[in-house]
C-alpha cells in the first residue's frame, strides 16, 4: 500500500485569470508553513515530495522540503488544467468547465490533462506527497468516486486530501478541507 497525500497550493498572490503563474500571497506562505507542520505529523518518514511546475505549488511544497532536507521533484501532470483561451476569458472558460461532464469536455488538450494526472498517480511507486491544484484534486477525487463530473469538491487552499494506492486502485482515506465560498 503506498499513501498519496495531496496538497492544494497556498494563496495565489494573483487569481488565475489576472496572472499566468502567481507566486504566493503573505497568506499563501503561512499557509504553505501551517500545512508543512501538519504533514510532519501524519506522512512516512520515507516519501517523495512532487510539485506541479507552477510557482505557488513549488513554493507551498518548501516549507516541507526545508523540514525534511528532501528535493522537491517536479511533475508536469501535476499542473494545474490547461486553459484553451487568452487570459482575459480564463475565468469564464474555468467556470463553465467545471459546470461540466467529463464526457462532454471536447477539448483534446483539456482530456490528455485528466489522463496524464490519472496514469501519474497510478505510476507512484513510492509514499508520495503532491503539490498541485484545484482542478487536479477535482480530477483524482472524480476518479475516485468514478464520478463523471468535473467539479467533485471546493479544496481550501494548502488543503490536504490523504489517498493511498492499495494493488492498483486509488482509495479516498481523507478528504482535504473545502472553501468556505464557492465561486459561480
Amino acid at each position: 500500500m503506498i499513501e498519496v497525500v495531496f496538497v492544494r497550493h497556498g494563496e495565489a498572490a494573483h487569481s488565475w485569470g489576472e496572472h499566468t503563474d502567481p507566486g504566493l500571497s503573505e497568506l499563501g506562505k503561512q499557509q504553505a508553513e501551517h500545512a508543512a507542520y501538519t504533514l510532519t505529523g501524519i506522512v512516512p518518514s520515507e516519501l517523495v515530495l512532487i510539485s506541479s511546475p507552477k510557482l505557488r505549488a513549488q513554493e507551498t511544497a518548501a516549507p516541507l522540503a526545508d523540514l525534511r532536507s528532501a528535493p522537491v521533484m517536479i511533475d508536469a501532470n501535476f499542473q494545474e488544467v490547461p486553459s484553451v483561451t487568452d487570459l482575459a476569458n480564463r475565468q469564464e472558460w474555468l467556470k463553465s468547465l467545471m459546470r461540466s461532464r467529463w464526457s462532454e469536455v471536447k477539448e483534446p488538450v483539456v482530456n490528455t490533462w485528466r489522463d496524464n494526472i490519472i496514469e501519474g498517480v497510478h505510476r507512484l511507486g513510492h509514499h508520495s506527497v503532491i503539490f498541485t491544484h484545484f482542478m487536479v484534486l477535482n480530477v483524482i477525487i472524480g476518479h475516485i468516486r468514478q464520478d463523471d463530473r468535473v467539479l467533485q469538491f471546493w479544496p481550501h487552499n494548502a488543503s490536504i486530501t490523504r489517498c493511498r494506492l492499495n494493488n492498483g486502485t486509488l482509495e479516498l482515506v481523507e478528504l482535504g478541507a473545502e472553501l468556505d465560498t464557492h465561486v459561480n
